[in-house]
């Protein structure tokens, strides 16, 4: 699936290197259609981090100073990675399998944990609550 990424990245004509960012575990540069990834990083951590910048890339977004406004593109980064990264069936699948608990399912998955949240996030707040009956 990372190579599934790289022809992504490389289709929308965005270039990944990997350099030691300390803490850090990506970045995207909008100006030179950049992506760096951390080595340091598990192979799942580098999966679910270039599916994530690869969102800021979609976005159009840049660099902000803007604690909200940051905030708000990280989430939407997130929820991109995420629907690149897990289908409905593969989620119902790793949930049948290891229980509701999001670390379990994003070790079932090959994701990173906040990859399933995100997901959750976006795809469970649209299902409506079933009503009781009385």
């Amino acid at each position: 699936m990372m190579d599934d990424l790289l022809q992504l990245a490389d289709d929308v004509g965005v270039h990944v290197t990997w350099r030691d960012l300390g803490r850090r575990r990506g970045e995207y540069r909008h100006g030179p259609r950049l992506i760096t990834l951390n080595p340091r990083m598990s192979g799942v951590l580098q999966r679910s981090t270039l599916a994530h910048e690869l969102g800021h890339h979609h976005h159009g977004d840049t660099w902000t100073d803007d604690p909200a406004l940051l905030d708000t593109r990280e989430r939407r980064a997130d929820a991109y990675a995420a629907e690149l990264l897990i289908s409905p069936a593969e989620y119902a699948l790793a949930e049948r399998l290891v229980g509701p608990h999001p670390g379990a399912i994003a070790r079932e998955l090959n994701v990173a944990r906040y990859v399933v949240d995100a997901w959750r996030a976006t795809r469970l707040a649209t299902v409506p609550a079933q009503r009781r009956s009385a």
